[in-house]
């Protein structure tokens, strides 16, 4: 798109833009300010009702989409954890929960292991020792009250308290 505005018109309150060969009349007055053309006054106003109406519905949706990546990014990890803790109880026989969920605490993601890991539960099943070729089921429960900042529901959507997960593993 290739604009020409004619300086004369610029310097007075009337100037002509030529867009795709046509020439158009823009009403106002021109003033060049540092890297070029800016139309003082017009339509600062309705800019500023357009601001004021998308601002607040903006900050919401930013506000909401950082709250469930933070949960997300929470989910993720705990899946992880807990894949890494059922190979943890299947590769070690005689494992008990407390040595799985310590071996958790200290692979987990730095989001779940934070306060030691006060905020993640586990439940392992059956109780060892794993025999040979059977399969041994790690749970995993994860409070993240703690980690929501907006009140819960806001505005009507309401953000997940606990996130669980389950994973089975053959022993060796």
């Amino acid at each position: 798109m290739i604009v020409a505005v004619s300086l004369y018109a610029a310097i007075w309150s009337h100037a002509q833009i030529m867009v795709r060969g046509r020439l158009y009349a823009v009403r106002g007055r021109l003033i060049n300010r540092g890297f070029g053309a800016q139309f003082d006054d017009a339509g600062r106003g309705q800019a500023l009702v357009e601001f004021a109406i998308i601002s607040p519905l903006a900050l919401f949706l930013m506000l909401v989409g950082i709250q469930f990546a933070i949960i997300g990014t929470v989910s993720l990890g705990l899946g992880q954890v807990n894949y890494q803790g059922a190979r943890y109880a299947a590769t070690n026989p005689n494992a008990t929960q407390s040595a799985v969920q310590s071996y958790m605490i200290s692979v987990a993601s730095p989001i779940i292991s934070a306060s030691s890991g006060t905020y993640l539960t586990s439940t392992l099943s059956p109780a060892p020792p794993c025999t040979f070729g059977s399969t041994v089921t790690v749970g995993v429960t994860f409070d993240v009250r703690h980690l929501v900042l907006l009140p819960n529901p806001f505005l009507g959507i309401p953000f997940p308290t606990t996130l669980t997960n389950s994973e089975s593993a053959f022993c060796e």
